[in-house]
């Protein structure tokens, strides 16, 4: 893997697909997390690259315009001789399509609060005259408070199309409106189609048009989807209207904005505010079959600091713990903080439980050279850094492991492989839900010690009595 991409450290890989890799980088001018995705220019000849990266560029360009909360924001594009590559913030959260399950409906209040935000990150870019293209639930991220932010917006339709001329079809046939189907120009309107077929997916756990490629492209542009509560009886007729008109054939027989769209959805669920995307609370039912809650959402500091101990050398430490922290893993630093805290006596115990949440190893030497400054700090102050031993006492204020307060040699890395991977995740998506899947794969990239990959999975188990239970579990899988 490469280590720099122009000012960018490169800290690990969020994903790879046929055209380049996502990135996990850390910008040290503003000391801030982003993700980098890049096109591979040697997957192209010399005429292709130039149409490419153009286009690249010009989308980039129009993501760049767009600053809303429900929208990845887009921060920076460069080139090397190899790559171009674009900038953008890091969502701590995982795409929707990752909680999906065939054939499960979801919360019809979860529904209309997700649409919600998707509504009005569409409906604030198309004011700007931006159009997606290639609305879907993998391109949806889902922050761990739940919260909606659009991804690939503007640059999706470069990564779908095949460098086809202008007018060839372009986004992904699940989830393409006619109009994209026929070649044809198209505007807001067919974003809102997309973002009906997804609508009507989580309201009935199936996409409106399914089947082949082929088969779907002609249900798209000939067939009326079945009525959402004719799937989902449980729904009643309230949805029926809203879809059938979100998903007409024709544009103009569609919502003529997100906010009309938006507006609809929320008169059909009962709500009496059109800005609030929250169902009345008559209306909160969860359907028998209900979609997963995401990975439980990380305490407040109110909330975490009330299970937390907090010693005078914890008092004193935490702010800036917090604070080098945040500069390796973003603002979710503040919160991971609180939410393992409890098991350290030592500040060289808290370190060893957040060093595995650092992807790469020259952010996690930093991070240690930062609690060694904090530690001196308190030590001068007279407030200590703790009593007892810590998790591996010594480990934190130096480059490399040292010994525990008893004395003896820091362990080892314990490794572990697919099979006891596979077996645990096992076990956490019976705590936590389908997310399970996805937090496993994510702590499996950050580390290959089986130590630190239980601690990061650990840290989704909100229940103390429950974490322990398959801290214990998992030790004899």
């Amino acid at each position: 893997m490469i280590e720099r991409l122009g000012k960018y450290r490169i800290d690990g890989v969020l994903g790879k697909g046929a055209m380049g890799i996502v990135y996990q980088g850390f910008d040290p001018g503003i000391e801030r997390v982003v993700a980098i995705k890049t096109i591979r220019k040697d997957m192209f000849s010399d005429s292709e690259q130039v149409d490419l990266i153009s286009r690249f560029k010009n989308e980039a360009q129009a993501a760049g315009r767009l600053a809303h909360p429900c929208i990845v924001t887009v921060y920076d594009y460069g080139e090397d001789a190899e790559s171009a590559y674009i900038a953008m913030e890091f969502v701590d959260g995982s795409a929707l399509d990752t909680q999906l399950v065939p054939d499960r409906p979801a919360d019809p209040a979860r529904v209309l609060a997700w649409m919600g935000d998707l509504l009005q990150g569409l409906g604030y870019a198309h004011a700007r005259g931006v159009v997606h293209r290639d609305v879907k639930p993998a391109n949806l991220l889902i922050t761990r408070d739940a919260r909606v932010k659009i991804g690939d917006f503007g640059i999706a339709r470069i990564e779908a199309s095949t460098l086809t001329q202008a007018g060839a079809m372009i986004g992904t046939p699940s989830y393409m409106s006619p109009e994209q189907y026929r070649g044809e120009a198209v505007d807001g309107r067919s974003d809102l189609f997309s973002a009906a077929i997804v609508c009507y997916q989580l309201l009935t756990g199936t996409r409106p048009f399914a089947g082949a490629a082929s088969v779907v492209m002609q249900r798209i542009l000939n067939e009326a989807p079945q009525p959402p509560s004719q799937r989902v009886p449980a729904l009643g007729p309230r949805f029926d209207a809203v879809l059938a008109r979100a998903l007409a054939k024709a544009p103009a027989e569609r919502y003529p904005s997100a906010r009309a769209f938006h507006e609809a959805l929320l008169a059909a669920a009962g709500s009496v505010d059109p800005d609030a995307g929250t169902l009345a609370g008559d209306d909160r039912t969860v359907l028998a079959g209900a979609l997963p809650l995401p990975a439980p959402a990380v305490p407040t500091i109110d909330e975490a600091s009330a299970i937390v101990t907090m010693t005078p050398w914890k008092r004193e430490a935490f702010p800036e713990v917090e604070a080098a922290l945040a500069r390796q893993i973003g603002p979710v630093a503040k919160f991971l903080v609180k939410k393992v805290a409890a098991p350290a006596d030592t500040l060289d115990g808290l370190g060893e439980l957040l060093l595995p949440h650092i992807p790469s190893e020259a952010g996690r030497l930093e991070f240690r050279q930062a609690l060694a400054r904090i530690g001196k700090k308190l030590a001068a102050g007279g407030t200590g850094t703790g009593t007892g031993i810590g998790i591996r006492s010594g480990t934190v204020g130096g480059a490399a492991a040292a010994s525990t307060t008893a004395g003896s040699p820091a362990r080892a890395p314990l490794r572990f492989d697919d099979a006891y991977a596979d077996t645990v995740t096992q076990k956490l998506i019976v705590l936590i839900g389908p997310i399970g899947r996805v937090v496993a794969r994510r702590a499996m990239k950050q580390t290959g010690d089986r130590t630190a990959f239980l601690q990061l999975l650990a840290a989704h188990i909100d229940d103390p009595d429950a974490r322990a239970r398959f801290l214990a579990d998992a030790e004899t899988p």
